[in-house]
């Protein structure tokens, strides 16, 4: 039995990816913004695992498909060379400065409905600045299976280490990309999971991850689409939708004229009859025997009424809607938090964890604002919650004051909400999104938190990190993004006094500097006095981090296990130093200024 599993070990790490060989390289513009004005890379590379065990065609719909170039997205489909791409593919991002930085090389994963050039732009940046190879991934599919996903970030780690001689990365994922990233780190050779594609077929771990950051990672699940209903009416055009929706079944006239409907089975949580979200059921878990459903809280009156709450969560036809239940999706989900609880990951591997407190999303709801300033979610959610509030949006301010001190009260929120943020609500600026418990208003604070679902092999989670912030904002917050924002605030307070006091939370909560500190290469602390025009000297105690606000850097050196990072352009087939059809960005500040207004667009 020893020999088969050794046999079967080695199999498994030889898969049948090349890091060496990328598909194509997409420079210059390609590699900046969708208008080309601020370079975000050195370069974008495609790559494609021909193996065809695992990967699959995942489906796609007008809103998930990855436009040729848009704010949000820049030049996605372009260097994909496909708008649908198999799930085979992915997009590797490489920092502006990879060939001059040095120690471990850091991979930033992000979650649904994401991609490279966006959600981590900040913590990537920052990371650049104070010398560190910085790389991020873009997987083919926005919702994709998270097994397919697991092998990806195998891949991009072979093509890491294969680029720049490592014999480890750091790995830092947002949201639902902390769950492929976790699968990979736990794929041991005795692993078990309940997909037989994965376990025949999945690179078995290699090793290869020091340390793994996991940022509003959903380890205890999330039930939000079954506890919040009323957010499905923001996705039953299977076209259109951003979100996965929990009936299967709408009536628009009502159930009791069930010959006029809806079918929702492509943009549902289940597979079959088209599958549209295929990793959102992989994340889904009950909640309601720690946080009562909104739909039975009278306290939270008229804010409670979601359509069919209770046949919407446990199964059955409501007035409006059929639903097979949360129990159907967790069925359905390959037992995927489980499995992970069970196999552990591996125990040389650092964990940290960083979680939100508050509640208050961008708004991307178009008809809810004025232009569409918000982020979008991770699941298309603050969409969807705008959708779920939408009868009550235009309450008065001290309506609004009101329900939001009772559930401070009720300790479903942990902070109150200042007088501006209840303005920028009713303005349509921000929304609520989950207070039912305490929550980044998307994934609950004790599940982003919960770590006994990675360490059952011994594996120590090494800081948690708990700070006032959004589910998104978790990824932008400095000194610099929060007096950028209080800026904006001064400059515009009729439509901009919501950003004040969110900048004021950037400042105070840093997640810029905490991830600098946890990535730290032993030997020497990243970043130093390294601002201005000539360089500064790398390898200081990390505080004065110019690396936000200076000019263009010398070599920051960064001591530490990961080694210097080698560059060998005949690898790849092209100079790496070519790729700078730009200057690399001056830093955080300036980059900020042009991405605030892209972060906050609407897919």
């Amino acid at each position: 039995m020893t020999l088969l599993l050794a046999l079967v070990a080695a199999a498994a790490a030889s898969p049948s990816f090349n890091p060496e060989a990328p598909l194509s390289v997409c420079t210059g513009e390609q590699a900046a913004t969708h208008d080309g004005t601020i370079p975000l890379w050195s370069a974008i590379e495609h790559h494609r695992d021909p193996g065809t065990g695992l990967f699959t065609q995942e489906d796609f719909n007008a809103a998930l498909s990855w436009p040729e170039n848009a704010p949000w997205a820049p030049w996605i489909g372009r260097c994909f060379g496909d708008t649908t791409p198999p799930s085979s593919d992915f997009l590797l991002h490489l920092g502006p400065r990879e060939d001059v930085t040095f120690g471990t090389p850091i991979l930033f994963v992000p979650g649904a409905g994401d991609n490279g050039s966006r959600g981590f732009i900040a913590m990537a940046t920052r990371m650049d600045r104070v010398g560190r190879p910085v790389y991020a991934l873009t997987f083919a599919h926005p919702h994709g299976d998270v097994f397919q996903q697991a092998e990806t970030i195998a891949n991009a780690i072979a093509r890491i280490k294969a680029r720049t001689g490592a014999a480890q990365v750091d790995v830092v994922a947002h949201s639902k990309g902390g769950i492929p990233a976790a699968i990979y780190a736990s794929h041991h050779t005795t692993a078990e999971w309940e997909r037989a594609d994965y376990v025949n077929f999945g690179t078995r771990y290699r090793g290869d991850v020091r340390r793994l950051v996991l940022i509003a990672t959903p380890l205890g699940g999330v039930d939000t689409s079954y506890r919040w209903p009323s957010a499905n009416t923001y996705s039953l055009d299977a076209d259109d939708a951003l979100a996965p929706v929990s009936w299967q079944t709408h009536y628009p006239a009502g159930s009791a004229v069930w010959w006029t409907s809806t079918d929702l089975g492509a943009q549902d949580f289940l597979p079959g009859n088209g599958d549209l979200f295929p990793g959102q059921r992989q994340l889904v878990a009950r909640w309601d025997g720690v946080y009562a459903l909104p739909g039975s809280r009278t306290e939270l009156g008229v804010f409670a009424l979601q359509q069919d709450w209770y046949t919407t969560y446990e199964g059955g036809t409501g007035f409006s809607s059929f639903g097979e239940g949360i129990d159907a999706a967790i069925e359905a989900g390959d037992a995927v938090l489980p499995s992970l609880r069970a196999n552990g990951v591996d125990p040389a591997v650092e964990l940290f964890l960083l979680a939100g407190t508050n509640p208050l999303l961008h708004n991307g709801a178009e008809y809810l604002t004025d232009g569409g300033l918000g982020v979008e979610g991770p699941f298309g959610v603050s969409e969807a919650f705008a959708a779920a509030w939408a009868d009550v949006s235009d309450e008065a301010l001290d309506t609004w004051a009101a329900f939001v001190s009772g559930l401070v009260g009720d300790g479903l929120i942990e902070q109150g909400i200042s007088e501006d943020e209840l303005r920028g609500m009713i303005q349509g600026k921000l929304v609520l999104g989950e207070v039912s418990g305490p929550s980044d208003g998307v994934v609950f604070v004790e599940s982003a938190t919960m770590g006994e679902t990675l360490t059952a092999r011994g594996a120590a989670v090494r800081d948690v990190e708990v700070v006032n912030l959004a589910h998104l904002d978790l990824l932008y917050a400095s000194e610099i993004t929060g007096q950028i924002l209080q800026d904006a605030a001064a400059a515009d307070p009729d439509e901009s006094a919501w950003q004040g006091p969110l900048g004021e939370r950037y400042a105070a909560a840093s997640t810029l500097d905490w991830l600098q500190a946890v990535l730290e290469d032993s030997g020497g602390s990243d970043g130093g006095s390294d601002g201005g025009d000539d360089g500064g000297s790398g390898g200081g105690d990390g505080n004065a981090d110019g690396g936000d606000t200076g000019g263009p850097d010398g070599a920051d050196g960064a001591g530490g296990d990961g080694g210097p990072s080698v560059r060998d352009g005949s690898k790849a087939g092209w100079d790496p130093r070519g790729c700078m059809a730009a200057p690399a960005p001056a830093g955080l500040a300036a980059v900020a200024l042009g991405l605030l207004g892209l972060l906050r667009r609407r897919r």
